[in-house]
């Protein structure tokens, strides 16, 4: 009877620390599988920041030689007209015609720079907030569609883009929302200001 009563005890001592070994192995494997995935997360982004590094240098060493000169205006040719609006020449400017051209061009030019005037030697930040509508949700990717189409020869990235967008929230000059799970900018009422007052300052 004593037997068996020990043999019972020792069953049940080796089932107990067999569950308990089960258990810590599923634990420890399902822990290594997931360590395995974050290391091959965290490689795929230090991949992508080094190629990131990489490109943003070589546009920065290409600055001087890549911004194109402004081209020089003709000079009137002896005994030419001189072209509208150009007082240079002494010529009075008619009445009627420059006032209702003097009101179009101001709004046609701050248009122009609030799309297309940043060149390619200006900041990333500031070409995709100038590409932003003051007010409008955008996606990452749509944000980066714009800057391509805009400006071919930045050549970004997308991450590029996602992290210059969230330097632009830290700022205060882009906000940031999360719908349906995805995070959304928007250019602010501050980023809209500082476009307009930017050019006034230089």
């Amino acid at each position: 009877m004593m037997k068996n009563n020990a043999d019972s005890a020792s069953q049940s001592v080796q089932t107990m620390y067999a569950e308990r070994f089960a258990t810590d192995l599923t634990d420890n494997r399902a822990e290594q599988k997931e360590l395995t995935a974050q290391i091959e997360q965290l490689r795929a982004r230090l991949e992508q920041l080094r190629a990131d590094e990489a490109w943003l240098t070589g546009m920065q060493a290409a600055l001087p030689g890549e911004t194109a000169p402004p081209r020089p205006r003709r000079a009137p040719r002896t005994g030419e007209k001189p072209a509208e609006g150009d007082t240079s020449a002494g010529t009075p400017v008619p009445g009627p015609r420059p006032a209702g051209r003097a009101k179009a061009k101001p709004s046609r030019a701050r248009a122009s720079r609030k799309k297309a005037a940043p060149t390619t030697g200006a900041p990333l930040h500031e070409l995709i907030r100038a590409l932003m509508p003051l007010g409008e949700p955008r996606l990452v990717r749509e944000v980066h569609a714009d800057l391509t189409e805009a400006h071919p020869e930045r050549g970004t990235s997308v991450q590029v883009v996602r992290n210059t967008l969230e330097n632009l929230v830290k700022r205060g000059t882009v906000g940031k929302s999360i719908q349906k799970g995805t995070a959304m900018y928007t250019a602010t009422a501050q980023a809209a200001s500082e476009g307009d007052g930017a050019p006034a300052a230089g």
